[in-house]
């Protein structure tokens, strides 16, 4: 006994051929990824940190005038950019102080003074999950 099935698969073949064609142009999920990076980067000035950022001292609230670490003319927060490329895509700043705010250090003259980190960029698990939507959409065509 012989039994024959006929499979149409069309629509499989034509995912799979959305999928590669896909695959070799990334650029545009990727300038997704730098938006959804960068956009949790300022969350992260606007609420102080995720986690929170160590307070300022009381000194430097003294001199300020306020207590909110890394807000004063806001120019680090909105010099938060990226540049996607088809297979990576690169978040940052260009300013020279952003370093320290980072990784915390010693600075000032005579590198005296302790500024703690206060990690501004990076990838929050809400933004894991927003990436892997936003591949997942991109790649399947829903």
């Amino acid at each position: 006994m012989q039994i024959e099935a006929k499979i149409d698969d069309k629509e499989v073949r034509k995912l799979f051929s959305q999928l590669e064609r896909r695959m070799g142009n990334l650029l545009p999920v990727m300038k997704t990824i730098g938006d959804v990076v960068r956009t949790s980067a300022v969350r992260n000035f606007e609420v102080g940190g995720r986690p929170k950022w160590a307070p300022l001292s009381p000194r430097t609230i003294l001199k300020k005038g306020h207590s909110r670490p890394l807000i004063d003319s806001s120019i680090l927060m909105g010099s938060i950019n990226y540049k996607a490329h088809s297979d990576r895509v690169g978040v940052g700043t260009n300013r020279v102080y952003a370093r320290i705010h980072q990784l915390g250090g010693k600075a000032g003259r005579g590198k005296k003074t302790d500024i703690p980190a206060r990690p501004f960029l990076g990838v929050q698990p809400e933004d894991v999950v927003e990436i892997r939507e936003t591949l997942y959409d991109y790649l399947l065509v829903r």
